[in-house]
């Protein structure tokens, strides 16, 4: 008993060292005592704040933040559990001499540990990226209540206000456009001088505009009277539901990109041109989830002592050919909220294909993506579970990989999604591990089958100093764990020496075979002999042994 407890305490103290590691690809990492004053500083100090990392160290955090954000991240820290990790949202560093700094997202979390550390990461945001918008839900119910009498939208372009960022004036003209819009809440900055607000059909923004120019002149009266135009745009989507009609708004809103030196007729014909493209690949997207127009191709995970293929991953394809990248419509999915609809399309699509195979054909097993997303969402889990009893023969057949691009918010409860695939048999595995600051606590607090180590780290342990010590480490903790390790995007023979000596269990990437619609073209593995040597002929060797004058 002593010996268990002794090795469980060790374990627990080689996590929180190794946590202070995972979040190496972060632009910079913080330590935190519960007072929040920083005991370790780690990655691109200098560049974000000006001051070297051994100059924070004794201090509280709230010296690194500008001052109008110090209240609300000391709160958000102040109020971490251990088992929910937090995104604090998007904050702005102070810069020298009291000027406002870098713009920053922040991620925290709180490890149970008897030293209670907080850590912090932040990753430095461009300053032309938009503010988030309206969550879909909402913003569909705002389009529903506006029924019959229709939406529209208006475009603002506001000459003076970027220089205020997140003074009164810039606070107070939120405000105002909001107060005009649906709900009273969906109106939006799209960049340093444009704003919309999202509204009923037929109203004007003339007296609105008056008002906004007499704040601008009472802010600055000896500056030029302001220049204040607008532009109404119709908001139609025939066949659309107000659901779907949301979500394209949510996607163009997040990519109207920067417009601050673009005239009013410029932006709105490129938001007009966001709002087409939007509606359109919503409407695909719905088209395929509903209809199932996607394929699948399929790549092979590969044991990198015996060479042989483990399992392959199942990766949707929206192209005729199946060669195409998924990245930008999955991006889409997460994005407007139906990502847990195509997933539990995905599985459907994935069973169907196992489901012509022959029953006894066992060594075929197919892994399938989960979006983070979808592991807290209980009618995905409702749909997916009645999908796997509906045909039970699955659970040899089929595993599961739960992806980090969208981020899981309560891990208590995808703890619970994951044990229960595991009680019925179905592997699980967390795949891009270390592609950001949360993969180690992932780690701690899901349990798993495997871990998929992100391209990304691996090419940058590579290079790195201490890169293959890292590596190594990570492999070892996993092994002590009992979790399988699997290398993915291995292009070359050197990245899998590399993945090799660090101790990973499994291979995958093009070194082995890109994906194929057809997993009849793995039959002959690709560079299979870099995992096995071919076999020596012991009467060959000694022929030539005595050709050479060997003994």
């Amino acid at each position: 008993m002593l010996n268990t407890e002794a090795a469980t305490t060790a374990l627990r103290l080689e996590r929180d060292r190794y946590a202070l590691l995972a979040f190496c690809w972060g632009d910079l990492l913080l330590t935190l005592d519960p007072r929040l004053r920083i005991e370790t500083a780690s990655g691109a100090s200098e560049a974000l704040t000006g001051l070297p990392e051994q100059a924070w160290t004794g201090r509280n955090l709230t010296d690194l933040i500008a001052a109008q954000d110090r209240g609300r991240i000391a709160a958000v820290l102040e109020s971490l559990t251990p088992t929910r990790r937090v995104l604090a949202g998007t904050i702005r560093l102070a810069g020298r001499d009291g000027a406002v700094g870098a713009r920053v997202s922040v991620a925290a979390h709180r490890l149970d540990t008897a030293r209670d550390a907080i850590y912090v990461s932040m990753r430095k945001l461009a300053e032309d990226e938009p503010e988030e918008i309206e969550e879909v839900p909402r913003l569909a119910e705002r389009l529903a209540a506006a029924g019959a009498q229709g939406a529209e939208m208006t475009l603002f372009a506001i000459p003076g206000i970027a220089q205020e960022g997140g003074q009164p004036l810039g606070e107070t003209l939120g405000d105002l456009l909001r107060a005009h819009s649906l709900g009273g809440d969906t109106a939006m900055r799209l960049d340093s001088g444009h704003y919309s607000v999202l509204h009923e059909a037929g109203r004007t923004f003339g007296a609105v505009i008056h008002q906004i120019e007499a704040m601008i002149h009472a802010a600055d009266p000896t500056a030029p009277p302001p220049r204040i135009e607008s532009m109404t745009l119709p908001m139609q989507a025939e066949g659309m539901s107000e659901g779907d009609l949301a979500r394209g708004l949510v996607y163009a809103m997040h990519r109207f990109g920067e417009g601050s030196e673009l005239s009013l007729h410029e932006a709105g014909q490129r938001l007009r041109e966001r709002l087409s493209d939007a509606m359109g690949s919503v409407t695909r997207l719905r088209r395929a989830i509903d209809d199932g127009v996607f394929g699948i191709a399929f790549q092979p995970i590969v044991d990198i002592r015996s060479g042989a293929i483990h399992h392959f991953e199942a990766l949707t394809r929206f192209d005729e050919a199946g060669t195409g990248s998924p990245f930008e419509t999955i991006l889409l999915a997460e994005e407007t909220g139906l990502i847990e609809e195509f997933d539990l399309a995905m599985a459907r699509k994935a069973v169907s294909w196992l489901g012509r195979l022959p029953l006894n054909d066992e060594h075929v097993c197919i892994a399938v993506n989960i979006s983070g997303r979808s592991i807290n969402s209980a009618a995905y889990a409702e749909g997916l579970h009645r999908l796997l009893e509906e045909n039970i023969w699955l659970r040899r057949r089929l595993s599961f990989e739960i992806t980090e691009s969208a981020q899981i918010a309560d891990l208590d409860a995808a703890n619970g999604f994951i044990q229960g695939l595991r009680r019925r048999g179905f592997g699980v595995t967390l795949d891009d591990f270390g592609a950001g600051a949360a993969s180690f606590r992932y780690l701690s607090v899901l349990e798993v089958d495997a871990v998929k180590f992100d391209g990304a780290a691996i090419r940058h342990a590579q290079r790195a100093q201490k890169g293959r010590a890292f590596l190594s480490a990570l492999t070892e903790l996993c092994r002590r764990m009992g979790i399988s390790t699997i290398a993915e995007m291995i292009e070359t023979p050197e990245a899998l020496a590399f993945v090799r000596e660090c101790g990973c269990n499994f291979v995958q990437g093009y070194l082995f075979g890109q994906p194929a619609a057809d997993i009849g073209r793995f039959a002959q593995l690709p560079n299979r002999g870099l995992l096995v040597p071919p076999r020596r002929d012991p009467v060959g060797a000694a022929k030539a042994s005595a050709r050479r004058g060997r003994p």
